[in-house]
């Protein structure tokens, strides 16, 4: 039934390509700016969407970013500790948001700087914080 909605209405037909279209532009970007302004006019968008009771798919770039691909890649070491340096005391999730990649990326990167005694954790699982040393 959405889909008849949405084929019958040129304006929901349209703000449905509109989504697709930041979707694929926000998994192909690595500017954490111009991403996070895209995930906000897909939120706008969606939402004017499901006020007419269509639903909007879950947001592709996110699961492409999240994945292999993407803004998900392999995280540069340096890129990471400067980072951390000028932010310090953030969780992970911060970080790796920030630098547009997925923890799961970030991982290795991490591990090898704290190995190297550049970074410091403290706290456990969701609560650890990184700081630069």
């Amino acid at each position: 039934m959405e889909e008849k909605k949405v084929k019958r209405d040129p304006a929901l037909r349209h703000v449905t390509k509109a989504v697709k279209a930041i979707d694929a532009a926000a998994a192909e970007t690595r500017d954490v700016p111009l991403r996070q302004a895209l995930e906000s006019a897909r939120t706008t968008l969606a939402a004017c969407l499901s006020l007419t009771g269509v639903v909007v798919p879950q947001q592709a770039s996110s699961r492409r970013a999240r994945g292999g691909g993407g803004g998900g890649g392999a995280v540069d070491a340096q890129r990471l500790l400067d980072y951390v340096r000028q932010n310090p005391g953030q969780r992970g999730e911060h970080i790796s948001s920030a630098l547009g990649t997925t923890s799961d990326a970030m991982r290795p990167a991490m591990k090898k700087l704290i190995e190297a005694g550049q970074i410091k954790v403290r706290g456990e699982r969701r609560a650890t914080t990184y700081t630069a040393v």
